[in-house]
């Protein structure tokens, strides 16, 4: 059996830029497991990146004659819920010229919609709900079967007849560091750009799951929905492994600028130590950027200076809100840090030359412009050197999805408007419109500053705060357009 990793023709996520192409990393790690257990022969189509259209698309996959391919993403950077809408268009468009063809989905969103997908998409297969590397490799295993035993899959979600069957839930793989190393020779790695502008680039994500679990985050829409619990399960590659990862990315590949996309990569501090003590030893061309909770930052604090020196750039923390009340909304009544601390936080980073990007959310139920206007001035005080401002997005299986389908709040069903950029829902007091004209206001202010513009065009020594200044300055005022 062969199976396909394909991303098709597909857009990208504004703030990054027209051109932003990396690796997809759920493709990576899905196609190392199946072939460290040699249940399939394993192909990537990156159509985003070769520059196909959907007519090269279906040639390319003539040729490569797989069995069946795989759909699917991890990342919310990869524009929010659309790429769902691109999947279900290409994979259309793949039964049309091979009815034969088995058609497999998963990653972020999908398990959240497991049944309505099957319901009303007939050209998706299978599904695979939850963490997907052991349910791959057995669908697989069972679909070379004369008779397959679906039913003993866990984890999948697939056609019986008329109706959708869903199997038991699969527990989590309980040790990342078992997993084999993402199979990046598989992908076109010299067409990898990021944000329009820094060439060779690329992604990776070392870990899964958050102990914090906000309300709102996209990360929801990975778990099975019948084990929520598994979202506040935290786990980590080691800090050698990911060493070992960005030594392949850069000597083998020529990758120089990696963005960790994991959304709490320093979670813990024994990983950063490592991975930090590893770096000293390896002679690295390569600068890095990571995410990460403010709380954990403050943390570490003594492992900034050791951060720059080991080729840290950048990193990004959630500021969310502007009250401690507010952090009690969304689940961050835990974060015990105040504006003053973030205000050091920012300063100490910039201190050692590492850029930051500060994040905050509107379009919360209660929002009003008062809040809004006092969200963005706590952020203009933090100060951070670029901050990204994201409008509420009722990702599926979030809490906050949950809540706007039971209230009814969507105003806006196009998934390929919910990407953080797009007003869906008004809040108790305002309406789409005037949401949307606060946060432009919020954006234009921000930008504006000509301190804060010098310091990302001449301030650090690295050149890829610049770069990703001058993309996400250019997507400000798209927000909500």
């Amino acid at each position: 059996m062969k199976l396909l990793f394909l991303t098709p023709v597909m857009g990208n996520w504004v703030r990054w830029g027209a051109k932003h192409i990396a690796a997809n990393p759920l493709h990576a790690q899905l196609a190392a497991f199946v072939r460290e257990r040699g249940i399939a022969d394993v192909a990537v189509l990156d159509c985003r990146a070769l520059g196909f259209d959907e007519n090269e698309m279906i040639e390319r996959i003539r040729e490569e004659s797989p069995d069946a391919v795989f759909l699917g993403t991890r990342l919310i950077t990869d524009g929010g819920a659309t790429p769902i809408v691109r999947y279900i268009e290409a994979m259309a468009a793949l039964k049309n010229a091979f009815p034969e063809l088995i058609t497999i989905m998963g990653g972020l969103g999908v398990p959240a919609m497991s049944r309505e997908l099957l319901t009303l998409a007939p050209q998706i297969d299978y599904i695979l709900v939850g963490e997907a590397e052991p349910t791959l490799a057995e669908i697989l295993g069972e679909l070379k079967k004369e008779k397959p035993r679906l039913k003993e899959v866990s984890g999948l979600a697939y056609r019986t007849d008329s109706r959708v069957s869903l199997t038991p839930p699969r527990p989590l793989i309980p040790n990342l560091d078992e997993l084999p190393m993402p199979a990046y020779d598989l992908f076109p790695m010299d067409k990898y750009v990021g944000f329009s502008r820094i060439e060779h680039y690329n992604e990776a994500v070392t870990s899964r799951g958050c102990e914090g679990a906000c309300n709102f985050c996209y990360e929801w829409g990975l778990i099975d929905p019948r084990r929520r619990a598994d979202f506040f399960v935290h786990r980590t590659r080691s800090g050698k492994l990911v060493a070992d990862e960005m030594e392949i990315l850069n000597k083998t590949y020529g990758v120089k600028a990696l963005n960790f996309l994991d959304d709490d990569f320093s979670s813990e501090r024994k990983k950063m130590t490592d991975l930090l003590d590893e770096l000293e030893k390896r002679d690295l061309d390569m600068q890095w950027f990571f995410m990460a909770r403010a709380r954990n930052l403050i943390r570490d604090a003594d492992l900034i200076p050791r951060m720059k020196r080991a080729g840290c750039y950048q990193v990004l923390f959630g500021i969310e809100v502007g009250t401690d009340e507010e952090l009690a909304q969304i689940h961050k009544s835990e974060e015990s840090y105040t504006v003053e601390d973030l205000k050091e936080l920012v300063r100490m980073l910039r201190r050692n030359d590492i850029s930051t990007v500060g994040t905050y959310m509107c379009g919360f139920w209660e929002d009003d412009a008062e809040k809004i206007q006092n969200r963005f001035r706590v952020v203009d005080e933090i100060d951070p050197d670029t901050g990204v401002l994201m409008l509420l997005t009722p990702m599926p299986g979030s809490p906050v999805w949950h809540r706007a389908l039971k209230d009814n709040r969507i105003e806006s069903l196009d998934l390929e408007n919910w990407d953080a950029v797009h007003s869906i829902m008004p809040t108790r007091h305002l309406s789409r419109k005037d949401l949307g004209e606060l946060c432009r206001w919020a954006n234009r202010e921000f930008f504006s500053r000509p301190h804060r513009i010098e310091r990302l065009l001449n301030g650090y020594t690295s050149p890829y705060p610049r770069m990703k200044f001058e993309t996400y300055k250019a997507a400000a005022d798209l927000i909500d357009r």
